[in-house]
């Protein structure tokens, strides 16, 4: 079994444990975990950062963007 297919095969299997009975606790391999989307990643990208240095406050408190 190739790894993708395992871990689509285990995150399958603890799907249907945790439909059949929402209380259970399902301890997963981190992996299985992690193709399941349990650890997202918010990474900054260049057009956040950008989009933060335009971004200023006026007189009235309201956030604007300055047109460079």
């Amino acid at each position: 079994m190739k790894h993708k297919e395992y871990l689509a095969a285990a995150a399958r299997s603890a799907a249907e444990q945790i439909a059949a009975d929402p209380a259970l606790y399902v301890p997963l391999d981190p992996d299985v975990a992690d193709y399941m989307g349990a650890f997202s990643e918010d990474s900054i990208i260049l057009a956040d950062l950008i989009e933060d240095a335009l971004l200023t406050i006026n007189g009235q408190g309201e956030a604007v963007y300055e047109g460079r």
